[in-house]
């Protein structure tokens, strides 16, 4: 999904225009008033969307509908309806890809860790609006036939779950918990879709103001490229039936539920599922997403080409174009791939013989004009149109406001894993502080380059400026009060696990290498705090580039040791998306700053300096190294086999031994204290349950409150249970001594279903227990913030 078309950039280039007042309108778009148009069936609002993209569709010819199906690189305009051109190829994950002058959010797994569903909701609203300017950009530079390709996001929320540390991709997950991610994902999809009536159409229809689609159905959690086990996106995925109802259907299902608001899309993947390629299979595109689901979301293949990859695994020994039947036949509706010339041969040959019937492609072509009404390309012309030009202003592009929200988002998305009582730092002391480490003023401004940075990683846009870690902390402290030193790169100039290997002269003992450390440490002598900022980053983990261990690297690892010795305070930063073992016995406070986006330093100096109590949590395990140890160089506890109760086990619902966990799901810390008490549960009236609990904030400064519900799992012979698992979360803020609060927890009844063996869920007879608190309830460490969890038992 990194590619830029030429068309792509053809558009980009045309789109480069004054941030201010908009140029004049273009000519009126499709349905106006007095147009051509506005008398046909297709353009009265009163029919509904689907009778009048019903209406167009049986009005174009084939080769129209073929165009809409090879929707990228873009379709062509069409004169005689007036019907705009569209294209893909967007992300909008935390904040748009691609585009200069964008807010760029904190990644998604960031969001994920703030668990404050306010908070994203209103980062994926800004997101719509600043996709919105650069659509009304596009559409008036183009004098009315582009749509606006920044409409359609097909990076779109992921449903996969970071559920293996070692998978590459974890920073553009929410979390590695089902319920989590369905939680966070739904209200982020929601919100940058932004779905609303459709003044005088049917109550069904809905404009949105973004179309997004979800990824990836069903593979990418693990082996994304140069992987452990030397596999590509070639994979093949094994999960048994009960795995994929317990851990991975129910994410998806959340994404495409029209009840909760459904994505507009969803995308196959360039995997195989059980023998199946994931874009030819009809458990996933029939029997869950059209049946179960009764979603009715286009289905489009990877960009990297799902359908000749079904070619190339070998399946049934297909050709390409037998592979597109295939797929096209089993579903597909959208062609997303570099292959574009040679499939529409293909699609021609097949059309041809009648292997893909004319209607199949018709009725595809008729979804894609579906989300087109969906997106407005009718009716924008109407002041009742939610998403009207006038509403939006240009100057919404990274504006202050936006940049105040993610720099927000940065600090509320910071976890703060230990603390003895260092932090908060003061800004109004004559202390001298040290930002020292690779990730503490790594900014690049080319923006061929800025992809890699340290805040941003990955799909993300080019904002007009990043605050470094240093950056934010020199501008919290008096002039003069604060040094930089680099004190090592991030990896030794290896990526992609060579750093794991120390060669005869590693760089670290090398002269620069070693006058970079010893100028480190002897500026670490100097002063009375320093703060070290380590790390992965994209050199580590990233798409196409998964861990091969859960330690630093080992340059890091150097810096770290010998800074630890001499500081006299010491502030880790960690900077990463998946869970990192470092030694943290000298360090006085660790604090988790993933990808943070534009405002990366500013929302962490916010935190290190108390202007923002911490409140995020920790949305992934946090494992020690001997869990990757025993993980690694074992085909049944691959990547590529998705059952998480393998081996060691996976996440927290599925772990065997808590001695392995470095810091737990759910863990994080606060400048105030906050203690529970009148745990109360009751049978609701839908088979649910409600949990009712106080909440005080006993300390002495504002504070916010993750409360965690979770349940211990079922015990049923011959038939793997989960643990325990998150069934209800909340965050609340209290002032200081404030409280108590009372907190309602509502437990869905399908939170206390267990997969069996066959992919069915049951609810199973039996004691269990619920346990409300402020953390995992096996975290220690978390209750010097929320003491112990309360417990209490339920009988099903």
């Amino acid at each position: 999904m990194e590619s830029i078309s030429l068309f792509l950039l053809w558009i980009s280039l045309c789109c480069v225009c004054s941030l201010g007042a908009p140029p004049p309108p273009p000519a009126p778009p499709t349905c106006s008033p007095g147009t051509p148009e506005s008398s046909l069936p297709f353009c009265d609002r009163s029919l509904g969307f689907e009778a009048r993209a019903a209406d167009l569709a049986n009005r174009l010819n084939i080769t129209d509908h073929v165009n809409f199906f090879f929707s990228y690189p873009g379709t062509p305009y069409i004169q005689k309806y007036n019907i705009k051109s569209w294209s893909l190829d967007h992300t909008c994950i935390h904040g748009l890809n691609k585009d200069r002058g964008v807010t760029v959010f904190p990644h998604a797994i960031a969001q994920g860790a703030s668990w404050d569903l306010d908070l994203v909701q209103r980062v994926s609203n800004a997101t719509a609006v600043e996709a919105r300017v650069l659509s009304w950009q596009e559409y008036t530079s183009s004098h009315g036939m582009h749509a606006g390709s920044a409409l359609s996001c097909d990076g779109g929320p992921l449903a996969n779950s970071a559920h293996d540390p070692r998978w590459g991709r974890i920073s553009e997950t929410y979390g590695e918990d089902p319920l989590h991610i369905q939680t966070i994902g739904v209200t982020v999809m929601n919100a940058i879709q932004n779905p609303q009536p459709v003044p005088g159409g049917k109550p069904e229809d809905r404009f949105l103001a973004t179309r997004q689609v979800t990824r990836h159905y069903l593979g990418y959690h693990g082996g994304s490229g140069d992987t452990i086990n030397g596999t590509s996106y070639l994979a093949e995925y094994n999960a048994t039936n009960r795995s994929l109802a317990d851990s991975y259907f129910p994410t998806y299902g959340a994404f495409q539920n029209p009840k909760v608001g459904a994505a507009d899309g969803i995308m196959c993947a360039m995997t195989e599922l059980n023998g199946v390629p994931s874009c030819a299979n009809p458990l996933l595109m029939t029997t869950m997403l059209r049946n179960q689901w009764s979603s009715d979301a286009i289905i489009q293949t990877d960009c990297c080409d799902s359908v000749s990859t079904i070619a190339s695994m070998k399946y049934k020994n297909l050709s390409p174009s037998e592979a597109l039947a295939l797929a096209v036949n089993d579903g597909l509706g959208i062609y997303f791939g570099f292959r574009v010339g040679s499939m529409r041969q293909y699609m021609q040959d097949n059309l041809g013989n009648g292997t893909i019937k004319e209607e199949t492609i018709r009725a595809a072509g008729q979804r894609v004009l579906l989300s087109f009404f969906r997106l407005g390309f009718f009716d924008s012309y109407a002041k009742d149109y939610p998403f009207h030009n006038d509403s939006i202003p240009w100057s919404s592009l990274n504006s202050a406001t936006h940049r105040k929200l993610s720099r927000e988002a940065t600090a509320k998305s910071t976890v703060l894993l230990k603390n003895d009582g260092i932090l908060p730092l003061s800004s109004k002391t004559t202390a001298k502080y040290a930002v020292i480490g690779p990730f503490a003023r790594c900014i690049e401004t080319d923006q061929k380059t800025q992809n890699g940075t340290c805040y941003l990683h990955s799909y993300n846009g080019y904002p007009t400026n990043i605050t470094s870690i240093y950056d934010g902390i020199a501008a919290a402290v008096p002039p003069g009060s604060v040094q930089f030193e680099l004190g090592s790169n991030a990896t030794c100039g290896w990526r992609c696990g060579d750093f794991t290997k120390k060669p005869s002269s590693p760089c670290w003992e090398s002269g620069d290498g070693q006058n970079a450390i010893s100028a480190a440490v002897a500026l670490a002598k100097t002063v009375d705090v320093t703060v070290l900022a380590l790390g992965a980053g994209a050199q580590v983990e990233a798409e196409g580039c998964d861990r091969f261990n859960l330690t630093l690297p080992a340059v890091q690892q150097v810096l770290l040791q010998e800074v630890s010795a001499v500081a006299k305070k010491l502030v880790i930063v960690l900077v990463s998306a998946g869970g990192l073992d470092v030694d943290e016995t000298k360090a006085n406070a660790v604090v988790w700053a993933p990808y943070g986006g534009e405002e990366a330093g500013s929302g962490l100096a916010d935190v290190l300096f108390g202007i923002v109590n911490p409140s995020a949590r920790l949305p992934v395990t946090f494992y020690k190294q001997a869990w990757f140890d025993g993980m690694t160089n074992n085909l049944t506890t691959s990547m590529l086999n998705l059952n998480l109760e393998v081996g060691l086990g996976r996440t927290y619902r599925y772990l065997k031994d808590p001695a392995l966990v470095k810091h737990y799901f759910g863990a994080g810390l606060s400048f105030t204290t906050f203690s529970y008490s009148g745990l109360s549960t009751v049978k609701n009236g839908n088979g649910g349950l409600n949990i009712s609990v106080q909440v005080h904030n006993t300390g002495k400064m504002d504070g916010c409150e993750v409360i965690q519900a979770y349940l211990t799992g079922a015990e049923e012979p011959n038939l793997v249970t989960a643990s325990l698992s998150l069934v209800a979360f909340s965050k609340i803020c209290l002032g200081a001594q404030g409280g108590p609060q009372t907190v309602s927890l509502v437990v869905s009844e399908d939170r206390f279903e267990t997969a069996m063996n066959d992919g069915s869920m049951k609810i199973i007879p039996g004691e269990r227990t619920v346990y409300v608190g402020g953390h995992h309830p096996e975290d220690v460490e978390g209750q010097a913030t929320s003491g112990p969890c309360l417990k209490t038992t339920i009988q099903l």
